[in-house]
């Protein structure tokens, strides 16, 4: 890809950002279509959850389709989040919102591959998305 081809996705990218829409780049290992934690009352009935309950994910491995969303959905008080480590899905670490009890966060798995993740304040907690 040459530069003006770069500058032209990268602009896309942010006008998408700017307008509230989420931008994909085909180098974008997952997409996080909500920049923050919603209520878990607005997760849709057919979605793919992960719970997260007494100090665990409820599913520490789930297999899903490249292009699913996964939420997860903390079940009690004490609050959590899922992290990647540095490598796992881009050049950063990344780290999603701290969720509070019936919060929801969501991420797109968009390539093929396995992603392990774990809760940042309790790095016991583990658990892999597996993208076939």
């Amino acid at each position: 890809m040459n530069f003006a081809m770069k500058s032209r996705a990268v602009l896309t990218a942010l006008m998408l950002t700017a307008s509230g829409a989420t931008a994909t780049l085909a180098a974008d290992a997952i997409t996080v279509p909500n920049a923050a934690a919603v209520p878990a009352a607005e997760v849709p009935a057919e979605a793919i959850v992960v719970n997260i309950n007494k100090m665990k994910y409820d599913q520490p491995e789930l297999k899903v389709k490249p292009g699913d969303t996964v939420y997860w959905i903390n079940k009690e008080v004490m609050p959590h989040n899922v992290a990647f480590k540095k490598g796992e899905v881009g050049d950063e670490p990344f780290k999603g919102d701290m969720l509070k009890k019936d919060q929801a966060y969501s991420i797109t798995f968009n390539e093929a591959g396995a992603y392990e993740y774990h809760c940042t304040p309790h790095p016991f907690m583990r658990a892999k998305v597996i993208v076939e």
